[in-house]
């Protein structure tokens, strides 16, 4: 699916490895295969059965159902496979299904690697649920030839401290021809920072905050949501100068949109771990993904998190880590001075042709993958 999550990064690394001529096959839940995921017509799809009268159920709560369940998918999978094996199998780090990975791993003697981008055990409804979760995830993570965290955060979290199997692994950004976006002079009579991504109730105050400082100045937030959304249309209440557009159904129209629109990126996390406590370890793939354009990004996090760690370390020079109205307001300033504005835009445009390239991120996933050959 199209965004800037976890589905569309995998298949952008899937995509290239077809293209270097891999043979790609997807073991998904058969309910997925109804909703809107879109898969390559050259990909071999493993349907896994939900239920059948005779197998007992699968909870997952319950870890012994989960571990019946294992032998009848890798069953299934080798009804799909018939004598071929894999070469290598890969998990993204969320659910039941990495324990089925790491059962085939271990069965087919294929080495497993896996992909780290959030700690799934923070959405738990129950300290019970989250013990489950940290649990599973551990053991997958024990037994994986390779592990790929989104930071080094997050690697702490699990206590991976074995390097000659982890690296922390970017985001891959969309291939995308769009040109780095040049200084306008509209940039200082009227700026407009965007926001495009997933709107969510503990991001208000930062919103609110830097609209009303923008409006100081003559600028807009601009903000690409659903116009249903209710923390934006708070926002469209008492800002008038917030402005909105509905979501695009493709990446790639986003940046084309963004490139005539807006003189700014923003990059927001919560200032209060506790409503946002992912944070901590997560990397904004939006960084990334939007460092494209070549624009000044504005990243809000608090100083205890992995962004706000990468950005002290490359000397971000769009960075406020604390909640204040003078911050945010000399900040944006800075965005309407063509000096200063250049400055940043040339940072972010380092970054995207080198450490956020997407050739040299899905090298790098390449060169580490096990049992390639």
């Amino acid at each position: 699916m199209e965004g800037t999550g976890s589905p569309i990064i995998l298949k952008r690394h899937l995509s290239q490895l077809e293209l270097q001529g891999w043979k790609i096959s997807i073991v998904v839940p058969e309910s997925s295969l109804k909703s809107a995921n879109k898969f390559s017509n050259s990909w071999q799809i493993i349907p896994l059965t939900g239920r059948k009268w005779w197998w007992p159920p699968v909870k997952r709560a319950i870890p012994g159902l989960v571990k019946m369940r294992l032998p009848l998918w890798r069953w299934e999978c080798e009804q799909y496979l018939g004598k071929e094996r894999p070469s290598v199998i890969l998990a993204f780090l969320c659910d039941i299904y990495p324990l089925l990975a790491l059962h085939l791993s271990q069965s087919w003697n294929v080495p497993l690697s896996v992909i780290i981008h959030d700690q799934e055990e923070l959405w738990a409804k129950s300290e019970k649920e989250a013990y489950l979760i940290r649990q599973r995830s551990i053991a997958v993570l024990r037994k994986a030839a390779r592990i790929w965290p989104v930071s080094p955060e997050l690697a702490q979290v699990y206590n991976l401290d074995c390097t000659k199997k982890i690296s922390a692994l970017y985001p891959i950004p969309e291939k995308n021809s769009c040109n780095f976006v040049e200084w306008k002079i509209n940039f200082q009579s009227h700026p407009v920072v965007a926001h495009a991504g997933r709107l969510h109730p503990f991001q208000f105050p930062n919103f609110l905050i830097l609209a009303q400082s923008l409006q100081k100045i003559n600028g807009t937030l601009l903000i690409i949501a659903p116009s249903n959304n209710p923390t934006l249309a708070k926002l469209l209440d008492i800002c008038p100068n917030v402005k909105y557009h509905e979501p695009f159904e493709q990446n790639k129209d986003v940046i084309n949109f963004l490139s005539g629109k807006a003189s700014c990126i923003l990059v927001s996390y919560s200032f209060s771990l506790i409503e946002q406590p992912w944070a901590a370890t997560s990397f904004p793939s939006k960084l990334i993904e939007f460092s494209k354009l070549g624009l000044p990004i504005l990243i809000m996090s608090p100083c205890s998190t992995a962004i706000s760690n990468w950005a002290k370390k490359n000397q971000w020079l769009a960075h406020i880590t604390r909640l204040d109205e003078a911050d945010i307001f000399n900040t944006i300033i800075k965005l309407t001075k063509r000096e200063t504005w250049m400055k940043m835009s040339e940072q972010t445009q380092k970054f995207a042709l080198h450490e956020f390239c997407p050739e040299r991120i899905h090298s790098q996933f390449v060169s580490e993958l096990p049992g390639k050959s």
